[in-house]
């Protein structure tokens, strides 16, 4: 909805309309035009401007030429193929500051890592976000080793383009204006004159011009940028700060406990830490405790002093970034994927350094090609972490901490997937195009796909009378696993509560949604 706010605030020139939200979502809805001008270019002659959220829907649904669903593909085709290119060139920069082995080995880790894997391939925020800033960190590392300016324009490019996502991208200036700060003291002449102007100026005009290109990108990507500067960029940080402080609107399970403030303050700093262990694959956590060795000892390539700065950069980065998002009361697992990529490349880097170090023990051929062979065995398992939940990514959970057999115990599960699966089912039903269902995540994830009449339950659903009414009068309801977490919406679950799923839907060990027949 809002990439066809987007596309028509382009074709109208009505810049001002540019702004649709204070993510602010720019790069996305770029992605979402893309779509629309491929599969449906006549909208911006439909005469429905600048549109909300149900009347978009009954706009597609009664009068679309193009299945909402064929937009909504080509929408992430785009931005899987932008965040493709951007690891591509990471992975070059990669390559050039710590060496291929541990490159290809970390960027194999970052392919391969279901969350990654399953957040870059939605036309959402956090992937694309994520993807630009792991790439102008590390394109800014690259500058710092071999002081090319080409290297420093991309990093502010690619800066630009991250803000343009979503507004915590911000917090990458910090991080980088820390590490040149990292990188002047490193380098300091000997003596007094290492605090010298010409000194400290050489130091830090690449950052003035980093922040510059970023800026640049930034207002010649976003037309809202063009004709209200001052009210864009307002709006962007005081609702991003309004976000820190307000929390979530309904109730959050979490670690076993339902919170109905749907508040996360500092009583939960241990969120993120816990949920990233839940998230990421046993693979990078046993090569970060590689890398930990690696880094300690000095083993190659943690002796090589670039390496090591790009260590230290990417945990720096790590270190704020997960600082600042626990400072605020709305919190998602989502939101530190930032610190994924970077992580995962280090982990890289700590079983290349072991892959070395038993290659400098290795006395045979033999024990040589058993190196290789234990690389490519632990690149498989982390292939297997996303393959074996292909094509629910996000249904994976860490083993080590139980797997999806006690994920439901401690995470909040569930971004509607399954849903199609009951959607599919119900399709299979005579005169499913006569169906009338109620559904959790109808809008989308099973509207899409069901042949029949969806009628969407809210949070609230069932408070007025005529709720139960309407849905004592259809053929079914379909539920979901984090409206039981967090009991939502009571009054409905009340009433099932007794009554017998005709059928649900399983995903990795994990039950999804129910499927209950009303008459």
């Amino acid at each position: 909805m809002r990439s066809a706010n987007y596309y028509m605030a382009l074709a109208q020139r009505d810049f001002v309309d540019t702004y649709q939200k204070e993510h602010p979502g720019v790069s996305i809805m770029w992605a979402g035009t893309a779509a629309y001008l491929l599969k449906y270019p006549e909208y911006r002659g439909s005469g429905e401007g600048q549109t909300t959220g149900m009347r978009f829907i009954y706009f597609m649904d009664k009068y679309s030429k193009v299945a909402p669903l064929d937009i909504l593909k080509t929408a992430r085709l785009f931005v899987v193929l932008g965040v493709t290119l951007a690891l591509v060139v990471a992975f070059i920069y990669a390559y050039r500051i710590i060496g291929f082995l541990p490159a290809l080995i970390g960027f194999l880790l970052i392919a391969f890592d279901p969350f990654h894997l399953a957040l870059t391939r939605l036309l959402h925020l956090d992937g694309l976000m994520s993807t630009l800033l792991f790439l102008s960190l590390i394109s800014f590392l690259s500058y710092q080793k071999d002081r090319r300016l080409l290297d420093l324009l991309i990093s502010g490019a690619s800066a630009g383009l991250c803000w343009l996502t979503k507004s915590p991208g911000f917090f990458l200036g910090v991080a980088v204006g820390l590490l040149a700060l990292v990188v002047m003291w490193q380098r300091r002449p000997e003596g007094k004159r290492w605090w010298s102007v010409k000194y400290l100026w050489s130091c830090l005009w690449p950052v003035i011009v980093w922040g510059a290109v970023g800026g640049l990108v930034y207002i010649v990507m976003w037309p809202a940028m063009w004709v209200n500067p001052i009210g864009a960029i307002t709006n962007v940080l005081l609702q991003a700060e309004g976000y820190a402080e307000k929390g979530h609107f309904s109730s959050i399970f979490f670690n076993g406990d339902i919170i109905e403030s749907g508040d996360l303050g500092l009583k939960y700093a241990y969120f993120y830490p816990l949920t990233y262990l839940w998230r990421t694959t046993a693979v990078v956590l046993f090569g970060l405790l590689a890398a930990a060795w690696g880094f300690i000892t000095r083993r190659r390539p943690f002796n090589d002093s670039i390496a090591r700065l790009t260590v230290t950069g990417l945990l720096l980065f790590v270190f704020i970034f997960t600082l600042v998002m626990t400072v605020g009361l709305k919190k998602f697992d989502r939101y530190i994927l930032p610190d994924y990529a970077p992580l995962d490349l280090i982990a890289g880097m700590g079983w290349a350094s072991l892959a070395y170090w038993l290659l400098a023990k290795a006395n045979s051929t033999l024990a040589k090609w058993g190196v290789y062979l234990l690389l490519v065995a632990i690149v498989g398992v982390q292939f297997y972490s996303a393959a074996s939940t292909f094509p629910y990514y996000f249904s994976y959970y860490n083993p080590i901490m139980g797997g999806s057999r006690k994920a439901p115990q401690v995470m909040q599960i569930g971004w509607g997937e399954g849903m199609d699966e009951a959607a599919r089912y119900l399709n299979a039903k005579p005169n499913a195009d006569q169906l009338n269902v109620y559904a959790w995540y109808s809008r989308g994830c099973f509207s899409y796909l069901f042949n029949g009449h969806t009628y969407y339950v809210a949070s609230d659903f069932g408070e007025r009378e005529e709720d139960m009414q309407k849905l004592k009068a259809a053929d079914y309801v379909v539920t979901y696993i984090h409206q039981w977490q967090r009991n939502l919406p009571p009054v409905l679950l009340n009433y099932l509560r007794d009554k017998i799923p005709e059928k649900s839907i399983w995903i990795n060990g994990i039950e999804y949604a129910r499927i209950y027949k009303i008459n």
